[in-house]
């Protein structure tokens, strides 16, 4: 438990994530509540998180990653709340370093943000844009609001940020058909959410905007230092933005098909 007397709730959102959710939730034992929220799951998923005594498993039907969040988020019985995904763990720096935290530090920020190692094919990817990766994960829940673009929203506080030591480990060992899979659907939910906002995609977005996020990923942000590790991470990178603006193209030229008449 924390030693300071700010008590600290956690929250994470599943949907089949039976192979990755037991060591996430061991991750977060020491936390004084833990919530999590699933969308239903066909696995493994809801066994385990009822097998944990310290967690509040609740299903609910999912909305969207923002409105997921924001409900589980609702759940929770303090001020102060530790968002992890289901396929991350808190690392051993991580939780010494929040366990650390003053009731001084908590009076004066908002948020505390830490860096995110990512582990992809059984590899630490340091460079490719995915490292350091800051994000706000442990924030008074009270002082900010969500917001972004689903599925890439995140908490932005009102007050004061301050960036903490210790990792999240993010297990992201997705064979290459799942990875481009998720890319395209990720990139999908993205481009209805721009284009719901009255973004517009022009031809530039789609040809020059796949290519500097290649060499962006893979000369800039040193990519190609890890490999054919760092080439994946750059090519998925550019399908993503080249997938996002064109599918912002397809629904401001209504080119979406509703049926497909078989002869």
């Amino acid at each position: 438990m924390p030693a300071q007397s700010t008590k600290i709730s956690a929250f994470v959102i599943t949907k089949n994530n039976g192979d990755k959710i037991g060591d996430c939730l061991k991750s977060l034992e020491w936390a004084d509540e833990i919530i999590v929220v699933d969308d239903f799951s066909e696995d493994t998923t809801p066994a385990i998180c009822r097998s944990h005594a310290n967690v509040k498993f609740v299903q609910n039907k999912f909305a969207g990653f923002q409105e997921q969040k924001l409900y589980a988020m609702s759940l929770t019985a303090n001020d102060w709340v530790l968002k992890i995904d289901a396929d991350e763990r808190v690392s051993a720096e991580m939780r010494n370093g929040i366990l650390a935290l003053t009731e001084k530090d908590f009076a004066t920020y908002s948020c505390f943000e830490f860096k995110r190692l990512t582990c992809f094919w059984g590899k630490w990817i340091r460079h490719g844009s995915f490292y350091p990766d800051y994000n706000p994960r442990l924030f008074h829940k009270h002082q900010g609001a969500w917001r972004g673009v689903n599925p890439h929203d995140k908490f932005y506080p009102t007050g004061l940020t301050k960036k903490l030591a210790g990792d999240i480990f993010h297990f992201q060992n997705w064979d290459l058909s799942a990875y481009a899979s998720r890319t395209i659907l990720y990139s999908t939910i993205s481009a209805g959410e721009y284009y719901k906002g009255g973004r517009r995609a022009k031809l530039s977005d789609f040809t020059i905007r796949p290519l500097y996020t290649f060499f962006y990923r893979y000369l800039i942000r040193l990519g190609f230092l890890e490999g054919p590790h760092g080439l994946v991470i750059a090519v998925m990178g550019a399908l993503g933005t080249f997938v996002k603006y064109m599918k912002i193209y397809e629904l401001q030229h209504d080119m979406v098909p509703t049926h497909m008449d078989v002869e």
